[in-house]
């Protein structure tokens, strides 16, 4: 049987996340998926992570789970590289999949590599500033040192061949899994427990917006669409749900464009958050830039019609289950979202189409796919 390992690297920095979540999912299901020709194992000597917990001992190498507080992967990084390299070398890896990029590799010389890559948005914001030199260095060095590249869409794929001429002989496209919840007793409880609590923010009809809203994510063009709307002001509220309270500044802008009753801030659970998905009268998703956007299928398997840009990877995405605005246009995003709320008909196709278009992406498909890859470099 094949040993493929997976480095330490995401998870000394993630205790929860999409990054680490992909390996966790790719590790635990490699073994069944591949008739048991492959075994997938984590070797994170130092680790903060919450998904690998999960994971019988015998996938796990050396590991040893910490609190996480600021600068603790830093801190930890030179004892992670040191073992890590020890208990590869005791693994007897077939390949190392580095689940970050970093300047060396701990992976054994006669070891083959795999390295995924999300999306390109340093590259992009590199154009207009320096701050980034340094980690585009490195990541230009991961990308160019590994045997395979795997790119989450065909939008990373074009710009990586773009910003650094990676030959396209060399790069796989695999898109990622999904799964927020399938079960169904835990969606119907996410449902019985939220929708109708008291403590819901709002009790009025609204939009939704989840994660982070900073920079490239754009949430001022949205609440600058929805202000520009006497029509969405009057019939929604719009509340937006992720882990971190609104800021000064949006606050500020909130209070400028007079939305200070209107614009509500959520936090909490996986079933909160589908219990969000599944009230709310559409998900607006204005982000500028996005390597694959898992929120879009999160909304279209909880019954939400969606809104996105037009831009990057979010078409390849949600296909013909979205409706599409320009990100930087607040007009074209007020109509679109007005056109969609407005219309019960054309909800109710976006919501037909969406539970239909998430069936296209699955962990097991993802891992699928990544087997595909490995056993290729596996028979050179």
């Amino acid at each position: 049987m094949k040993q493929i390992v997976f480095d330490y690297q995401v998870f000394a920095m993630q205790t929860y996340g999409g990054v680490s979540r992909y390996y966790f999912e790719l590790c635990s299901r490699l073994q069944e998926l591949s008739n048991h020709e492959m075994s997938g194992r984590i070797v994170a000597p130092i680790h903060v992570n919450e998904y690998i917990q999960k994971l019988p001992k015998s996938q796990l190498a050396g590991s040893f789970r910490f609190k996480r507080f600021p600068g603790a992967w830093r801190l930890a990084h030179p004892f992670n590289q040191f073992l890590s390299r020890k208990l590869l070398s005791q693994a007897n890896a077939n390949l190392v999949h580095e689940t970050f990029y970093s300047q060396h590799s701990v992976a054994p010389k006669i070891c083959p590599t795999v390295v995924t890559v999300y999306d390109m948005l340093f590259e992009e914001q590199a154009k207009h500033s320096h701050a980034y030199q340094a980690l585009l260095q490195v990541k230009k060095k991961a990308i160019e040192r590994a045997d395979r590249v795997i790119c989450i869409s065909e939008s990373t794929k074009r710009e990586l061949i773009k910003f650094l001429a990676i030959p396209e002989s060399k790069i796989s496209t695999i898109h990622l899994g999904f799964e927020l919840s399938t079960d169904a007793s835990v969606i119907a409880n996410a449902n019985n427990k939220f929708v109708n609590d008291s403590k819901k923010s709002t009790t009025k009809p609204y939009l939704l917006h989840v994660g982070y809203r900073a920079g490239y994510k754009n949430f001022t063009t949205l609440l600058k669409a929805y202000a520009a709307s006497d029509y969405l002001k009057n019939t929604f509220n719009l509340v937006t749900f992720g882990p971190n309270p609104l800021t000064r500044d949006e606050r500020q802008l909130i209070d400028e464009l007079k939305l200070a009753e209107l614009v509500k801030y959520e936090s909490g659970s996986d079933d909160k958050l589908i219990s969000y998905y599944q009230s709310a009268a559409a998900f607006i998703h204005p982000s500028i830039y996005e390597g694959f956007g898992i929120p879009l299928l999160e909304a279209m398997q909880f019954g939400c019609p969606v809104l996105c840009s037009d831009t990057t990877s979010m078409p390849e995405v949600a296909g013909d289950a979205a409706n599409y605005f320009d990100p930087q246009s607040i007009d074209s995003m007020r109509f679109a979202i007005e056109k969609t709320v407005a219309d019960s008909a054309e909800k109710a196709l976006q919501i037909q189409r969406g539970h239909e278009r998430v069936k296209q992406f699955s962990w097991n498909k993802c891992t699928l796919e990544t087997i595909k890859v490995y056993q290729q470099l596996l028979c050179q």
